[in-house]
């Protein structure tokens, strides 16, 4: 299952690639029809990588209803981590649904109306009428916790919303974070936004460095994705992590402690930025350009330096 979930994560890649760069596009040309175009990329990932993984684990009667049900997904909040767990539960449940036993007269009329209708009402209201709720629950209490924070202890404001980035990799509770930088660029500020900059470049590129560094603790799937990583984290795309976080858990206290450390160094440096986006490709536009490379170094450093020893080797090569 994690080979079919790590394959089709591959697939999708391309998605985050032409949103990226729109997006950055967008910035330096002040184009409106390129952010939306970039905005709509977006929202196609969640789709995409339900429709994928339901195909890689049930064939191709999964890919249709994974593209409705990632759509809810997306639109119910969850984002790409639901996206992939609605895309296994959904490969599953078909796989369920086709070792019911049926005369080959109606076998068309199963594959083609009865399995992805079935399927998708079913998984869709699991996912609607009980992920839904704890799911809001859990990202609002999130944004009361971070409206309490004192604004005037910015360097442990952007810890906290640096670990955000770093936890779900542009999920749900990564958004709640990048959303609450962008609302302050509203107020004029650019000081949580710029060490924001620096923790949603700092888990790919990470992570794509240290396919180099380490090369004996990744498999050979997740060192050929260490150039689109590097080159996902020079964009600002924190999915470019993605990856590797579904292959080993381990990764998780990396991204999230590295990406709060680039943040905080960054809040200490004085670094700032009223552009929302992130990544090496917005420097021009950031205030104390070395401080931001300096903090992006230490976020990058701290998170190779935890993976030396939190990710074990591996045995496949």
């Amino acid at each position: 299952m994690r080979k079919r979930v790590l394959k089709s994560i591959i697939q999708v890649i391309p998605v985050f690639i032409i949103g990226g760069i729109l997006s950055v596009i967008s910035l330096y040309t002040d184009n409106q029809f390129l952010k939306d175009l970039s905005g709509y990329s977006f929202l196609m990932a969640p789709p995409l990588l339900a429709a994928y993984i339901a195909k890689e684990i049930s064939g191709s009667v999964g890919f249709i209803p994974g593209i409705v049900l990632g759509y809810l997904s997306g639109a119910i909040g969850l984002g790409m981590f639901g996206g992939i767990l609605v895309g296994v539960i959904l490969g599953y449940f078909i796989n369920i649904l086709k070792k019911i036993e049926i005369s080959i007269e109606v076998s068309s009329i199963m594959y083609l109306v009865i399995i992805p209708i079935l399927s998708t009402l079913v998984v869709g209201m699991g996912f609607y009428y009980v992920f839904q709720g704890p799911m809001r629950f859990v990202l609002d209490e999130l944004g009361v916790y971070l409206n309490s924070l004192d604004d005037k202890n910015n360097v442990f404001l952007n810890f906290v919303l640096g670990g955000l980035i770093g936890v779900d990799l542009g999920g749900p509770i990564n958004k709640v974070a990048y959303v609450y930088a962008v609302n302050t660029i509203e107020y004029g500020r650019g000081d949580i936004m710029g060490p924001i900059a620096v923790a949603i470049s700092t888990p790919p590129l990470a992570l794509g460095l240290s396919q180099f560094i380490l090369k004996n603790r990744f498999s050979k799937t997740e060192r050929e994705a260490g150039m689109i990583s590097i080159l996902l984290g020079f964009f600002g795309i924190t999915e470019g992590a993605l990856l590797f976080l579904t292959r080993d858990i381990a990764v998780l206290p990396t991204t999230v402690i590295g990406a709060a450390i680039g943040a905080g160094a960054a809040s200490i440096l004085g670094v700032k930025s009223i552009v929302p986006h992130g990544g090496i490709i917005i420097l021009p536009l950031i205030e104390n350009k070395i401080g931001f490379l300096i903090a992006l170094s230490i976020g990058v450093a701290s998170t190779i330096f935890m993976l030396y020893f939190l990710k074990k080797g591996e045995s496949n090569g």
